[in-house]
């Protein structure tokens, strides 16, 4: 057999050799010279066809020698072919011929240069500008401040003691524009409350909607708000309203005076708040807060119940500051699982709120030992008084241990000696004043004579808060306690329940004010720092929390609707990773839905002119007699004050003449930003950030190189050094990044920083960028009634807008559609007035109506920025109205329908739109606004002679629900547009430089670019076209655009779009698209990586943290006592296992027995049993819906830092890198590139199968804020470097998406401190240096308060009896004399 198959087998074989076999081929006779020629013409014409792609037939070649030609062994042909340096360049070039010739035709350059001739080139002086701003700025608070100064005035003249008169009403604000219910009769047991309630006004009060107010007011008269903690109806505190209503006469003269301002108001010490004009609590408070609760019409059910003006920072303020004040907690035994530590926490949550930002503290607990609360603020230390601190403080206060006895020796002797080295450290200013708060429920011996020796001078005052069950054992504290407080000039108070916090805190801070009014001469005039207008980053809170309740509640009934649905595997992983979004990632949203209207103010406190009191208290005996005593009364009647909204300053500041890339902006003392255009105070829509007030102007000015975090480079907070403490005004150059964009671009280069103090409080500065060309300035800078009637002409087309947030003419109160129309208005006012005022303030009442006046009596203008508007308007009216007209078709519009514009520094946009047939319809030009401030204008004024494609991009915003359709607003229209601009450049004759008149480009959609890619790309042609062609086919080879920044522009291939929804990215990055290709062109140089760091930023760690009590045992002994817990709790868990089974046995062996005797029961009541059994079985299953993962991650909201990733193309490095041709074999080089000329775009080939090669760790993405750790900086750094210098660790770069947490300790560690503590503790590592404020200080002295002092035991009043008791006196003793007489004459 095997022989047969043999035979077969070769059989078969010799068969088809035969069949195979070819012929030999004929001699060829030709010479050796001319079968080179054939060779090349051969060439020559496959090139032809790789140049033209045209269907033709290979030319053959025949008879080549007269040897037989054998055909040379071939590779397996690739399936792809290589795209080579030439081959890529050439492709960028005609991309962008495109780009240039859609300009060239659209923009009309040298139509637009012809008209600017009455101009002139000039660099902008940055002294000059922050001159102007500060100047204006402090004439703003000079009239704000004698505003003040009249309303305290009058207030002085006006208080009075007098009881207001029977009837009397005032004007609340709660719900004061809507309609009053007749109030019902008084019964029953709320007899006393609801007679009291009636004197609120019950008159109906006709509001208006202001936009100057922001809130529904009348100009009529003034209302009131009352504190929670103040009975309205009170007699004391009626008697004070009703004298404080005369102030509306002073109100009415400030605001005739100027009709500019803001709120006035007057805070009374006796807790309500008068303001002018009249207003709606409601409509200013704008976080309306849901509670559960019945509307009454006697029950004040608002969210105000928070705001007390007695304890905001500009009244604080106005008591003197700033203050040292030591808080010793007492943490002993006594008080664990005791009411007093819940009273406590309030009381010191209460104290930190009322101070401010200049005050220091420090919060120690003690026993036998005196420990910080957290411990990297040490204790023997003092931070500021700030929101941040304070919440770390507050944050932290849950996790106290209360243990041990208390040595008080030990505590008063540390406390008195870190409050006196506070005051010899260096570069620090000594404090007004010194105070220790002692809380503790006990004081076991009197502390007097010791105090005495360790503050012998009296400098520290001393209070003593005693926290005691009122019906408990009673001891000596209290005479121990009063005794104590009053020799060393301070208080006691006695706190039993949670209702005295707040009048306890504003007794202990009038006890403060008695150094400043004593002295009854020197007034302060306080300036404020920034803050929200009625609103309390506490309600924000609370806020959070309901937010989470309302995601509960959803939750729950999205189970009782669905229950499989919401509990699916990929649903539940759909919600966990929206937490990781929010808090890992950063991409909470961080839009300002609410304003809450960002302000300062200027206050001045009003002095009580009582200067002595006479005090009676019951003595606690049986005959409870009463003691009076005198004492000095040195206190505040109130505060006076006058508001000044951010968006008010923001119209006198010459935003105009920084251009673009400059900047203006205002900080504090404390080197506080007060007006910043990159300022972000809310997030979620509606919440206010913990730290919104606390943002250094260091957070959003950032140095130019790499850094991490914190602290700050070193040589800028030499440079902050100077602007706030040593230098009130100077020059300095610096290289930085402006930031812009949502933060998600920057710009890095050399800008000049000016600065010049105002008032000794404020700094102005104005930030330049150093290497800008010239601007055009006009030679006219007067806004005459000429240049009106031209400009009116000019602008008959209805195609152009101006910046909406500059002061250009406006108007106090009339408000309209839209900016272009109001200056349109005044445009043809100054038209037909030749004497136009630029500047009308005066406001006329009116008799008639609601009394308002005329609103279009007061407006104020810019003459110069309206003398250049007006000319821009004037140069630009004949591209506007080009004959052609722009509904024509546009022959060279390579990008479909187009908007082509014009944008000038004034402000004026000007657009056209260009049509192509069957095109996309191109977009309404006024989606661009802001000329000079849009990212676009920005990156062009950056980069004169390059054509920027700016595509824009935006951060992924994410709400903190999941369960409802409340979204993020869209981005709008505009952010699905490319913007390709310019700069427009005029060079006069007599001038060396370029003067910069404005950029010009178009607006076209995206779709287009990717057509025009596609057609140079990736263009159709089959394989017999040209076999040797190579395209980005999208299978091995993919073509991007993408920008200096990395951002992909366009791209042909599986690309990634959808710019509908809010949980992806407006567009995408290069490093999170193809990390691969990100990582080598890192390693080249071809993009630097840098970092922009969110100092704004907050994070959600859990509401219950676990956290480590104290130091971890070591990693043996703690195995070995995790193992033991674990060997005892499965032994316990067999036992149990072991006893029921026994338990079961005998059970059932009883139950036997008793199965035997006979059952009462008959079949049917059994079957009814048992239904009845079934049934309440099937009920309870159906209605068992709990279930743990339908529970919401309960979660707070605290201040954090973050960073995102910024890439920078290196446009020499990128030359040179793209020369290299590609490497697929090793995917060392898997990228072909090439720089499309006089633009900013790069052109890639990206080889795909290169980039499906796993990468180990994913690279920093741009829309991620990423983690770092501050106690390993240098070794984070290292981390994110040296791997993209070793080619043999492939790591990619970060993602520019993710916005991560700058993690602030170990997270492998036990937490030591609360997560809210991390970022207090990270900033006060290196405290930055301070000014004082420009306020006087009055200190306390000790001899000054000696009237104050009566410590000894309260008397009895020396009874003084009337006529009537005398006469029966002398009655009894004639009557005793008598019978005496009697009984010696018997």
């Amino acid at each position: 057999m095997k022989i047969i198959f043999l035979l077969v087998v070769t059989i078969v074989q010799s068969t088809l050799c035969a069949k195979n076999a070819k012929p030999k081929p004929a001699s060829d006779t030709r010479s050796l010279e001319q079968i080179k020629k054939d060779l090349e013409k051969h060439e020559e014409y496959l090139l032809s066809i790789s140049r033209n792609r045209t269907n033709s037939t290979p030319l053959g070649v025949s008879d080549l020698g007269e040897k037989p030609y054998v055909k040379p062994p071939t590779k397996p042909e690739k399936k792809y072919k290589i795209i080579y340096p030439d081959l890529i360049q050439k492709w960028a070039q005609n991309i962008a011929k495109k780009l240039h010739a859609t300009e060239e035709y659209v923009v009309r350059r040298e139509a637009l240069l012809s008209r600017f001739k009455n101009v002139k080139g000039g660099k902008r002086d940055g002294a000059a500008i922050v001159n102007k701003a500060a100047r204006a700025f402090s004439d703003l608070l000079k009239k704000r401040a004698a505003a003040a100064a009249a309303i305290m005035k009058k207030a002085e003249q006006l208080q009075s003691k007098t009881k207001a008169p029977k009837g009397y009403q005032f004007k609340y604000s709660y719900k004061l524009g809507e309609p009053k219910p007749f109030p019902r009769k008084p019964d029953g047991h709320d007899y006393y409350f609801v007679k009291l309630m009636t004197c609120r006004s019950q008159n109906y009060e006709m509001l208006h909607d202001s936009a100057h107010f922001d809130a529904k007011m009348s100009l009529n008269s003034s209302s009131v708000h009352v504190s929670t903690e103040v009975f309205d109806c009170d007699p004391n505190v009626l008697s004070d309203m009703h004298w404080s209503e005369a102030l509306d006469t002073v109100f009415r003269d400030n605001y005739r005076q100027d009709a500019s301002l803001g709120f006035q108001y007057f805070c009374s010490a006796k807790g309500f708040l008068r303001h002018y004009p009249a207003a709606s609590w409601e409509s200013m408070q704008k976080l309306d807060l849901s509670l559960d609760q019945e509307d009454d019409e006697y029950q004040d059910i608002s969210p105000t119940g928070v705001y007390d003006c007695r304890l905001r920072p500009w009244y604080v303020s106005a008591g003197g500051a700033p203050r040292d004040i030591l808080i010793m907690l007492d943490a002993s035994g006594s008080m664990y699982n005791s009411s007093n530590k819940v009273i406590a926490e309030q009381f010191i949550l209460a104290l930190l709120s009322a101070l401010t930002d200049d005050d220091h503290i420090n919060v120690l607990r003690f026993n036998i030992t005196v420990t910080p609360i957290i411990p990297c603020f040490g204790e023997d230390m003092l931070i500021s008084a700030n929101h941040i601190n304070t919440a770390a403080i507050m944050a932290s206060m849950k996790y106290l241990l209360f243990r041990n006895e208390t040595d008080m020796t030990v505590v008063l002797t540390h406390a008195v000696r870190t409050l006196q080295e506070q005051r010899e450290k260096p570069g620090r200013r000594l404090p007004c004043q010194q105070a220790i708060v002692l809380i503790t429920d006990t004081l076991n011996e009197n502390m007097t004579e010791l105090f005495k020796l360790l503050d012998p001078d009296g400098s520290i005052r001393l209070y003593v808060i005693w926290l005691h069950d009122p019906y408990g054992v009673r001891d000596n504290t209290r005479e121990y306690s009063l005794q104590l407080s009053c020799t060393r000039d301070g208080y006691f108070a006695e706190l039993t329940t949670h209702a005295d916090v707040t009048e306890q805190v504003l007794r202990l801070l009038q006890v403060l004010e008695r150094p400043l009014v004593a002295q009854r001469k020197e007034r302060l005039t306080v300036f404020s720092d920034v803050y929200a207008h009625v609103e309390d980053p506490r309600r924000s809170e609370v806020h959070w929390i309901e937010k989470e309740n309302v995601e509960q509640k959803d939750r729950y009934f999205a189970l009782r609707r669905d229950k499989k649905k919401l509990l699916d595997p990929e649903q539940l992983m759909k919600d966990y990773m929206h937490s990781v979004k929010l808090d890992q990632y950063g991409q909470y949203y961080e839009g300002l839905d609410v304003d809450y209207r960002l302000q300062i103010s200027v206050s001045v406190p009003v002095f009580e002119n009582t200067t002595l009191e006479n005090v009676t208290i019951t003595l606690a005996e049986e005959l409870q007699r009463q003691a009076t005593r005198t004492y000095p009364v040195n206190r505040l009647l109130g505060v006076a004050g006058v508001d000044i909204p951010i968006d008010h300053l923001k119209l006198v500041l010459p935003f105009y003449q920084v251009g673009a890339g400059g900047r203006l902006f205002i900080i504090d003392h404390r080197g506080n930003i007060v007006l910043h255009e990159n300022l972000k105070p809310t997030f979620d829509g509606d919440i206010l950030k913990p730290g919104y007030r606390t943002v250094d102007f260091l957070d959003l000015e950032q140095e130019a190189e790499s850094h991490v975090p914190r602290p700050y480079p070193e040589k800028w907070i030499k440079f902050r050094s100077r602007i706030l403490i040593n230098r009130t005004e100077g020059t300095e150059t610096l290289a930085g990044k402006y930031i812009f964009e949502h933060a998600m671009r920057a710009l890095i280069e050399e800008r000049e920083y000016h600065w010049r103090r105002v008032h000794d409080h404020y700094t102005v500065v104005a930030v330049l960028p150093r290497h800008r060309q010239p601007h055009v300035v006009p030679t006219a800078t007067r806004f005459t009634q000429k240049m009106a009637q031209e400009a009116v002409k000019a602008l008959t087309d209805p195609d152009f807008v101006v910046h909406p947030d500059w002061l250009y003419c406006q108007y106090v109160h009339k408000k309209f559609e839209s900016p272009k129309l109001e200056l349109l208005e005044f445009l043809e006012r100054r038209r037909h007035k030749s004497n136009f005022p630029m500047k009308r303030l005066e406001h006329v009442f009116s008799p008639f109506l609601d009394g308002s006046g005329d609103l279009e009596t007061s407006y104020q203008c810019d003459e110069e920025l309206m003398a250049r508007v007006s000319s821009d308007a004037i140069a630009t009216e004949t591209w506007a109205s080009r004959q052609e007209g722009p509904g024509l078709n546009c022959t060279e519009c390579y990008f479909g329908s187009v908007t082509a514009f014009v944008a000038t520094e004034s402000g004026l946009t000007r657009w056209q739109h260009w049509h192509v047939t069957g095109s996309v319809k191109p977009p309404d030009g006024a989606l661009w606004a802001r000329g000079p401030g849009e990212p676009w204008y920005v990156r062009a004024a950056a980069s004169p002679g390059t054509l920027i494609v700016h595509a824009p991009v935006a951060p992924i915003r994410l709400r903190r629900t999941t369960m409802t359709d409340a979204w993020p607003p869209p981005l709008g229209e505009q952010s699905k547009w490319l913007t390709a601009a310019q700069v427009l450049e005029l060079q006069r004759e007599n001038e060396s430089e370029k003067a910069v008149v404005g950029v010009v480009g178009f607006h076209f959609h995206p779709q287009y670019l990717r057509d025009v890619l596609k057609e140079f790309t990736d263009f159709d042609y089959t394989q017999d076209e040209d076999p040797l062609h190579t395209t980005c086919d999208g299978i091995y080879w993919l073509c991007l655009l993408v920008d200096d920044g990395g951002w992909v522009v366009a791209a042909n291939g599986d690309t990634y779009e959808d710019m509908e929804s809010h949980e992806v990215p407006l567009r995408r990055h290069l490093a999170t698209l193809y990390p691969a290709a990100m990582t080598v062109l890192l390693k080249q140089k071809v993009f630097e990586l840098n970092w922009i760091h969110d100092y704004q930023a907050v994070c959600f760690p859990p509401a219950e943290e676990e956290m480590s009590a104290g130091p971890m045992m070591p990693s043996i002994l703690r195995s070995v006592w995790h193992a033991t817990k674990t060997i005892v709790r499965v032994a316990s868990e067999a036992l149990l296992i072991v006893a029921v089974s026994t338990y079961g046995k005998f059970f059932s062996t009883e139950q036997k027995q008793r199965s035997s005797l006979v059952s009462g029961e008959t079949e049917l009541e059994k079957e009814k049993r048992r239904r009845a059994t079934k049934k309440s079985f099937e009920r309870e299953t159906f209605d068992r819906l709990f279930d743990e993962r339908v529970l919401v991650n309960r979660t707070r909201i605290a201040a954090c830092d973050r960073s995102r990733p910024l890439y920078v193309l290196n446009r020499a490095r990128a030359s040179k890198a793209f020369s290299r041709p590609v490497d697929e074999t090793t995917c060392v080089w898997p990228v072909a590139g090439a720089l499309l000329p006089h633009t900013n775009l790069l052109l890639l080939a990206v080889f795909k199968p290169c980039m499906e090669a796993s990468v180990r760790t994913p690279p920093p993405d741009p829309m991620i804020n990423q983690k770092l750790l501050l106690p390993h900086t240098n070794l984070l750094l290292l981390a994110l470097y040296k791997p993209y210098m070793d080619a043999s660790v492939p790591t990619p770069p970060p993602d520019p998406m993710i916005n991560q947490k700058v993690a602030t300790e170990d997270e492998d560690e036990p937490k030591t401190v609360p997560s809210a503590a991390l970022l207090a503790c990270a900033r006060n590592v290196v405290p930055l240096a301070t000014r004082p404020p420009h306020t006087a200080c009055f200190p306390h002295r000790y001899q000054e308060e000696e009237g104050y002092r009566q410590c000894g035991p309260w008397l009895p009043d020396v009874e003084q009896p009337d006529e009537d008791s005398a006469y029966n006196t002398n009655i009894s003793q004639i009557l005793l004399l008598l019978a005496l007489s009697v009984w010696l004459i018997v």
